[in-house]
């Protein structure tokens, strides 16, 4: 009695669900053409059948099957499915109206990204795009990773908006990597790196160096009895010849380029000057002529020639002849003596001066 209670209420629930209709219509009382809504998504009663016909988007919209629904990290498709089902579900990661699937790597120029599932909600079909690092010249850089270019030192750092950016964070020299603040030498001078503003770093010129010390702007030191100079003109340094050392007795005594001095004891003694070599950055101390000091004045001879100075003379006569004779660059301040004085110096090559 009680089996045959039950099998009449589950044959009255049947036909109130699903009502014959002799004028034509589906199961459940709908009419042709009537729209049926569950869920998401969209049926319609069509010759007497429940049809897909598509998908209501989470501002309401309509979508046909096919159609997408983008939010700012993914994208939801109305789809039917090879078994006829239909469905509204996240297909992928979008951006700027692309679609990338999950776990797929893409760029736009400056960043790369990868479609990722966001593990931060309970839903796994919930994507999001992660940013992965700078795009530079076509090449990836990941986030913290470092790259070198155009004598600097360049970080991938992520920036508020969840991209990211190159950033300067050193100075390359010569092929060598310096971090901000880092002093470093190259040959001759001596560099800091240096931070401008808050986001450019550079390689300033601080110095040069010389006998293994670090020298300032204006700096001198002696090398070879030559003198030189570091300079600093902006970003520029130099090293330049700026004179000659003249050791006196034991004292040093700076002297300018073109600059001329006396050397030596009276009463020989020899006349120098500081000539400068701009082709190779130096300069040289040479003798340009002989002097003659005595209680009468000093005499200057000039080399290749002679002068005859009336007594006393160190010879037998009163009369004796004075010749600056030049001998491979260097300068001799030699005596003739005698009658034949100066037929001696002429002997000697030597001409009047």
């Amino acid at each position: 009695m009680i089996r045959s209670m039950i099998v009449c209420l589950l044959a009255a629930t049947t036909v109130l669900a699903f009502p014959a209709d002799s004028a034509g219509g589906c199961p459940g009382g709908y009419a042709e053409g009537a729209e049926i809504e569950r869920g998401r998504l969209i049926f319609v009663c069509q010759g007497g059948s429940v049809v897909p016909k598509g998908c209501i988007a989470e501002d309401l919209s309509r979508l046909s099957i096919g159609g997408n629904y983008d939010t700012k990290q993914y994208r939801k498709k109305c789809q039917l499915g090879s078994d006829g089902q239909l469905s509204y579900e996240v297909t992928g990661c979008v951006a700027n109206g692309q679609e990338h699937k999950v776990d797929e790597t893409f760029e736009d120029g400056t960043n790369f990204f990868v479609c990722k599932s966001d593990a931060s909600t309970a839903d796994p079909n919930d994507l999001k795009i992660v940013n992965q690092g700078c795009v530079d010249g076509g090449k990836r850089i990941n986030i913290k990773d470092t790259v070198a270019k155009d004598d600097a030192l360049y970080s991938c750092d992520e920036t508020v908006n969840g991209g990211s950016k190159l950033v300067q964070a050193g100075c390359v020299k010569d092929g060598k990597q310096y971090k901000t603040g880092d002093s470093f030498e190259v040959g001759k001078y001596w560099f800091n790196c240096t931070r401008i503003g808050r986001e450019k770093v550079s390689a300033k010129a601080a110095g040069c160096v010389a006998n293994g010390k670090r020298l300032n702007d204006g700096d001198r030191y002696f090398e070879n009895d030559v003198i030189y100079e570091c300079t600093i003109d902006g970003d520029k340094t130099d090293v330049r010849s700026t004179g000659c050392v003249q050791n006196d007795g034991g004292s040093t005594v700076e002297r300018r380029l073109g600059c001329t001095w006396v050397e030596g004891v009276a009463p020989i003694q020899y006349e120098w000057t500081c000539k400068h070599d701009a082709a190779k950055n130096s300069a040289t101390k040479e003798q340009v002529r002989c002097n003659y000091n005595v209680g009468g004045g000093v005499y200057n001879i000039d080399p290749g020639c002679y002068r005859t100075i009336d007594g006393p003379a160190p010879g037998p006569s009163d009369l004796a002849a004075y010749g600056c004779v030049s001998t491979g660059g260097k300068l001799d301040l030699q005596t003739f003596t005698g009658a034949n004085a100066e037929q001696s110096a002429s002997g000697a090559g030597l001409h009047a001066c």
